[in-house]
């Protein structure tokens, strides 16, 4: 059974029209909207007025216009929002971005593909369709480098571990690797026989894994540019991949491999199925079939379940101890799911799970487990900045918030701007 939850969408610049109420004696407005799939909508939008209370502090009054929907004020950047009709929706966090990195991809007009933080959210690398990548101080938005050499778009874009190098790879069949600080193409790895989709590193980097449309994922050898293995997986597209460490190993491993033992592979496959890939093995150790193009993955080995985000807008939650079906699936409406990426957060438990959808949507969802199953699910948060642009990436890395209780996120879409949460 998929279970349909109801949600809410606001006015993706909301904070304007509030920052502007706050410093004007005129009351502004945003449109909200409440949906829930099969009912019918509703629509109208949040009146945001301002008054003083006894002690001079200055309030933020919401309230809902032609909607049956309740606003709350919680901070500069956060509104709490419920609905007590189209499938009622529970009171759930709204939140707006904190911080922006404008892409060179904007004057271009090419949108943002595929992008990356390194490790500890100092520096940004974005790509769009006309081959070129771009890499910025995410603090100051300043521009740093261009890398240029691939033809088409960008399909994917990651930093090594050490934040200097970045992995691209695009729908010219190649991956190249780069120095982030001038731009220097030192490796170009060639083997792939259609658009490449996806890549992940593995370890500190000698080793690299793609995945492609040829159906194949391809582990490589960055120092000689070579192809070490070629999984082939599907006679259809491999559409993303999450690569996962599992356990650390002192196994002797081949010459030219590097810290393949341990890595799982989830990949998302165009003909209906997630699978786990063990690299080191070589072996496919698990298959999750649902029949439904499966668009991306996240897997959480340390819990035992697998995500795979689906065409038709569902969200499958697997057992990897029970293959045979879904343990738990949700969606909200049926537009394709095109991002999940797991974040973490400070308290025990099984990590959040983001979700990024063809119709911009980007939201977390907390599962609640008994017994160590999945019983439950509950939208916990909304990451409010697109309004219908595909989310095209979604990325996490350690939060400088003050008293942050899950990792910040970073997403993309094709406005040529990535924000983080």
């Amino acid at each position: 059974m998929v279970n349909v939850f109801g949600y809410i969408s606001i006015q993706p610049d909301w904070t304007v029209d509030v920052s502007a109420a706050l410093e004007s004696s005129e009351p502004g407005k945003f449109w909200v909207s409440a949906y829930k799939l099969g009912e019918d909508s509703i629509h109208g939008h949040i009146q945001v007025s301002k008054s003083v209370s006894a002690d001079g502090t200055t309030l933020v009054n919401l309230t809902a216009v032609d909607a049956a929907i309740t606003a709350e004020y919680v901070g500069p950047l956060q509104l709490r929002l419920s609905s007590a009709s189209t499938g009622t929706v529970t009171p759930v966090i709204h939140t707006a971005p904190r911080s922006t990195v404008a892409c060179s991809q904007i004057a271009r007009g090419t949108g943002v593909r595929s992008f990356d933080v390194s490790r500890y959210g100092g520096l940004m690398v974005a790509g769009g369709d006309d081959g070129v990548l771009d890499v910025y101080n995410t603090q100051s938005g300043q521009h740093r480098v261009s890398l240029e050499g691939h033809i088409g778009d960008i399909t994917s874009c990651v930093f090594f571990p050490s934040g200097q190098v970045v992995l691209s790879a695009g729908t010219d069949l190649r991956l190249r690797v780069w120095s982030a600080s001038d731009g220097t193409n030192p490796a170009t790895l060639i083997g792939h026989t259609a658009a490449i989709t996806d890549t992940a590193i593995v370890g500190l980097g000698k080793n690299v894994v793609s995945s492609s449309k040829d159906g194949t994922l391809r582990l490589w050898r960055c120092g000689s540019a070579t192809v070490l293995h070629a999984f082939d997986l599907s006679k259809l597209p491999l559409n993303a991949i999450d690569l996962v460490a599992t356990k650390e190993s002192e196994e002797e491993l081949p010459a030219n491999e590097f810290e393949t033992a341990g890595k799982i592979a989830a990949v998302a496959c165009e003909d209906g199925r997630a699978l786990l890939v063990d690299l080191r093995s070589r072996e496919t150790t698990a298959v999750f079939a649902s029949g439904v193009p499966v668009r991306a993955v996240a897997y959480a080995h340390a819990h035992g379940l697998l995500f795979a985000g689906r065409s038709d807008g569902v969200v499958d939650v697997w057992s990897t101890d029970e293959p045979a079906a879904p343990a738990y699936a949700f969606k909200r409406n049926n537009s394709p799911i095109s991002a999940l990426r797991l974040v973490q957060r400070s308290e025990d438990g099984p990590p959040l799970l983001c979700v990024g959808t063809e119709d911009g949507q980007l939201y977390l969802v907390a599962l609640e487990t008994t017994g160590g199953k999945v019983t439950s699910a509950q939208v916990v948060e909304e990451l409010v900045a697109f309004d219908v642009d595909p989310i095209t990436q979604i990325r996490t890395a350690p939060s400088t918030a003050p008293g942050a209780s899950r990792q910040s996120i970073w997403a993309s879409g094709r406005t040529g701007k990535v924000y983080e949460f």
